[in-house]
């Protein structure tokens, strides 16, 4: 076998292999790995919740619908880049750029880019006792989409994305038994954002969303079977509370919960050959050990961010799965700055064992938007003497 195939195989299992050690328990596998990565900083500092957080200028991947709840004429660009993971490996490249387009009262556009290189990879064979260079590569993947947000009352609104992905991670290399291709698929979402009162107005408010992401085709690696994988199908919800402690402050809490929709592996981490839309309702009853596993692949993302004056905002959450399906336990921290119209966010995030360690494993993530309007603000709440005034 050639190193192409150990190479296929660690990629689409990336998601599940996060502690080094760890012996997973039928962890979840999917293609197209890169497509769960959250790109932005404001996320990475709050346990990558998202789906429910005041609209900004990532909220492409989050949650599109959201876009509705800015300013109408307002639009801007997001750029983010992971420029650190570190214990995985030195060369990996992420970028994501966003763009968003509120049209109307009613209606707003957006779309991003997302591209993940994996780094050089050499590539060899094993002949008999000998071991043979073949080269080497880039493997890359890239994804395109566009949204669509329409909102139907002044708290609610939803939206729709079309995605095209592109997963390059073969080379297009055979071997005496299969010949490996370029992996491509097409993908649907459906989001929605719910906000207790009009962002307009001076008060306290909840915040709800929700996002069904990536439900399309499969990516195939090859004509032959066995080597076509589900997309990273996933539904987030989630909720958030904005307390404001003054004219120009506020204090948000959120929690929010991900489970992905695709078949469940067996015990030699086999995937069962579902359809996309079977996939989907088969996930919430194919794990061997019944509902207690699937509730086990719930990913849990809970943050928090006080903003100060509207310039300053700190940043802390914490994201956790079961130690069976992927064991993701992160604590993360986070600061953004607001200069004008540019907002710069930093995030770091560093794995929990039995104490926090800042040395493996860890993520650095640098994010900047811009907005061509005035910049999308979280209304707060007057004090209640003024108020009755």
């Amino acid at each position: 076998m050639t190193n192409k195939y150990i190479l296929l195989s660690f990629f689409l299992c990336s998601l599940s292999i996060t502690v080094s050690g760890q012996q997973l328990k039928r962890p979840v596998i999917t293609g197209a790995p890169f497509l769960q990565i959250v790109p932005d900083a404001r996320a990475g500092g709050m346990g990558e919740a998202g789906v429910a957080t005041v609209p900004d200028a990532y909220s492409q991947f989050h949650n599109p619908a959201k876009f509705l709840f800015m300013e109408e004429g307002a639009q801007g660009i997001g750029l983010s880049y992971i420029p650190q993971f570190v214990g995985y490996a030195d060369d990996i490249f992420y970028a994501n750029a966003a763009y968003y387009n509120k049209l109307s009262e009613r209606a707003a556009i957006s779309g991003s880019l997302t591209y993940f290189n994996f780094g050089n990879v050499d590539l060899e064979e094993e002949v008999g006792d000998q071991i043979i260079t073949q080269g080497s590569f880039v493997p890359n993947e890239f994804a395109l989409d566009f949204s669509y947000s329409l909102k139907l009352n002044d708290r609610f609104g939803m939206a729709v994305t079309a995605r095209y992905i592109r997963s390059d991670i073969t080379d297009s290399q055979a071997n005496t038994m299969v010949q490996l291709k370029t992996g491509q698929a097409i993908s649907a979402d459906v989001s929605g954002f719910y906000t207790s009162m009009p962002m307009d107005q001076h008060v306290n408010r909840w915040t709800a969303g929700f996002n069904l992401k990536n439900v399309g085709s499969k990516l195939k690696y090859s004509n032959e079977s066995g080597f076509d994988y589900p997309l990273p199908t996933s539904l987030k919800l989630g909720g958030g509370y904005h307390i404001a402690t003054s004219k120009k402050d506020y204090l948000s809490f959120y929690a929010e919960a991900l489970k992905y929709l695709v078949p469940a592996t067996d015990d030699n981490r086999n995937i069962p050959d579902d359809s996309a839309i079977g996939g989907i309702f088969n996930s919430f009853t194919d794990a061997p050990d019944g509902f207690s596993e699937e509730l086990k692949e719930v990913i849990l993302s809970l943050g928090g961010e006080l903003n100060f004056n509207e310039n300053l905002t700190v940043r802390t959450g914490l994201v956790t799965q079961n130690r069976d399906k992927g064991y993701r336990n992160h604590v993360t921290f986070g600061v953004g700055l607001i200069l004008n119209n540019f907002m710069f966010d930093f995030a770091y995030q560093s794995p929990i064992s039995n104490y926090i360690n800042f040395s493996q494993d860890k993520v650095v993530k640098i994010s900047i938007s811009f907005k061509f309007d005035k910049p999308a603000k979280m209304a707060v709440v007057e004090p209640v003497g003024e108020v009755l005034d």
